[in-house]
């Protein structure tokens, strides 16, 4: 059974391991991102990916945003109902 301190030293080196991680694979994804032959590579899927977007566009008579300001009110008021209260 490990003890408290090796535990914490072993999340540490978990959480450090995929910092490290992140940062590598930050790094290829913008490589592979700035390739010249990125779109030349990808243009089958890319055009793929723009046709699905058309056909199934639907037009917004809104943005959205009063919509999501409602919800966040409703779920304030479920977290916190006495503060919403005069």
């Amino acid at each position: 059974m490990m003890n408290d301190s090796t535990s914490k030293e072993n999340i540490k080196k978990w959480i450090e391991t995929w910092q490290r991680a992140a940062r590598a694979l930050e790094s290829v994804k913008l490589k592979e991102l700035r390739s010249p032959d990125y779109y030349r590579r990808n243009l089958k899927l890319l055009n793929e990916m723009l046709k699905y977007a058309f056909m199934h566009l639907t037009v917004r008579e809104t943005s959205g945003l009063v919509e999501q300001q409602k919800l966040f009110m409703k779920y304030h008021q479920k977290m916190y109902p006495s503060s919403t209260e005069n």
